[in-house]
Parts: structure tokens; sequence; C-alpha cells
């Protein structure tokens, strides 16, 4: 018997599965949904484009459950658990694939658990087995969908490590206290917060930082996203770290035991200390590349 299926997203992903997806004969394809308003109000092959409000009055009339066919397939799959519909599977450039997202109460919290801000990039942190990332974009079986300046749904003194690489600079300034404090919290005492972050006192970083005219940094092409002609930079750098800021920073926070490993002075001299890398491996300065970067360790 055919599954009744709602394909997520009318872009190139949701058109090339409605066109794979209609030669398999275990599915009947009913309509597409995706979360632009403006194609509502319009048809393709005859099919509805469904929101997610029209999706879940659907369930009273049809079994059906959802396909998702876009790149942001995490958070889509986040809003369809809260809508309590059933997810079939999701839709990529390979193909179809089951859906599996993980979630915080998945963890074992019975064995030493390291959490990691952002997106797991390379093979180092991939191969250390009971590290998850925190991701805003994605969720599978390595990432939890988590966006970090909110709480986290764990117990307190229940990670053994966390570390932030080249994240905190992308939330906004004012924030930054209570999204420590909150990675505070849920450190087992004894254990290790590690953050990596760019340094503004840094030779590359400072002579390519775009400047106003009292000489403050203001943005940084590096650091992703871009400068607006009103003043915000969007999508990039949103603050700019140095020694004395950082220092200062971390100082109103929980933390008591802070050490510098990594940082430039004001007059652009390398300080470096030893890195274990038992605590974060930190591909910025362990790469053998030039240093950019800081590295702080605060432990609990």
């Amino acid at each position: 018997m055919q599954k009744n299926v709602v394909i997520w997203g009318y872009g190139f992903l949701g058109a090339k599965a409605y066109v794979e997806l209609r030669k398999d004969k275990n599915y009947c394809i009913v309509g597409f949904g995706d979360n632009n308003t403006n194609k509502f109000k319009y048809k393709t092959k005859g099919m509805p484009i469904y929101s997610i409000s029209e999706m879940i009055k659907l369930k009273d009339r049809l079994d059906y459950s959802v396909i998702i066919a876009a790149g942001a397939w995490a958070m889509i799959g986040k809003q369809l658990e809260a809508a309590e519909i059933a997810i079939e599977g999701v839709y990529s450039e390979q193909g179809l694939k089951q859906y599996k997202q993980m979630h915080f109460s998945d963890l074992d919290l019975s064995k030493d658990i390291f959490l990691y801000a952002g997106n797991i990039c390379d093979e180092i942190h991939l191969s250390q087995e009971n590290l998850y990332g925190l991701s805003i974009t994605k969720g599978d079986e390595r990432h939890i969908l988590h966006d970090i300046t909110e709480k986290y749904p764990l117990p307190d003194e229940s990670i053994a490590a966390y570390q932030a690489e080249d994240v905190l600079e992308h939330i906004a300034f004012e924030q930054m206290v209570p999204v420590i404090n909150e990675i505070y919290r849920v450190l087992k005492r004894g254990s290790v917060f590690r953050i990596c972050l760019p340094d503004y006192n840094s030779e590359l970083l400072s002579s390519l930082a775009m400047r106003d005219e009292y000489d403050n940094i203001i943005f940084d092409p590096l650091g992703g996203g871009d400068y607006s002609g009103d003043g915000v930079v969007r999508g990039g750098h949103v603050w700019f770290p140095k020694y004395d800021m950082v220092r200062d920073l971390l100082e109103k926070t929980k933390f008591t035991d802070i050490r510098f490993l990594c940082y430039h002075t004001d007059d652009k001299q390398l300080i470096l200390n030893e890195i274990d890398s038992q605590n974060g491996y930190v591909r910025r300065v362990q790469n053998g590349e030039e240093v950019f970067s800081m590295v702080i360790d605060c432990y609990k």
C-alpha cells in the first residue's frame, strides 16, 4: 500500500525529490510544504503548497508523513516534531535517507560527554567518542540542534568538557556573561571550558580589519557576513576580541580559574604556552599555520 507523503521544500531539492519519488511505488505525493508565505496561494501539478498550520489541519482528514527536501532539514524537522507531524525521511543529493536527529535526552550522561559549540568540521573532533556538536543548522547522530544563547535542558554538573571554537564572536557581546555562566552550570566540577577566539591584536587580523574614524574595528572581512551601510554586521563577527577585553569579560563570569594559553599583547607579540589537545583540539593554532587566535582554558 502506498504511503501518502508531503514533500517539505518547494525549491530545487523539493522538485528533484518529486521527480524521483513519483517513480517510487511506495509513495503517493499529495502536496508540498514550505515556510515561504509567498508560495501558499499557488499550486504545482494541481497540488497545494501547504503552510505548517495547514499541514496540522490536514492530519484530521488524511494519514500522511513528510519527506523533508531542504538544506535546513534539521530545523524543519524540529518544527514538524513540535507540530506532531510524522517524518518519513530526508531527501538530499544522495537520495532518500532516514530521518534521525540527536536530542539532549539521547546523551548517556553516565559517560563523560563532551560538547562542542558549532558544526564539527574536522576528523580529529569526529574521531572523539562521546563528543557532540551544538549547531544552529544541523541535527544528526553527532550534532544537536541548539542555539547556545538558550538554556540547556541538562542537569547541573553533567558535562565532562566543553569547547567553543570560533563561535562566541558571532554572539552579541552583551549576551556573553549569561551564555558562559550557563556553560559553567552544566560542567562537572574540575572540568574545563576551552575557548578559541580570533585575536584582533594579531598582525593579520589587525591589519585587515575595517575601522571607523576613531580607529575602532567595525568589520572583519575574514569573519564572514557583510557590513551594511547602517553600521550593522550581518552574519559575521559582531565583536572583536582582544586580550584585555576577554580577560575583563571572563572575570565577570562564574569561572575563577582562567588560563590564557595563547594570545597577542597590545604590541602584537605572541604569547604561546603549551596547549593540551585533551582539552580540545584547536585547528587555528595547532595545525602549524600562522597564529591569529587566542586560546583560553576556564576551569570549574
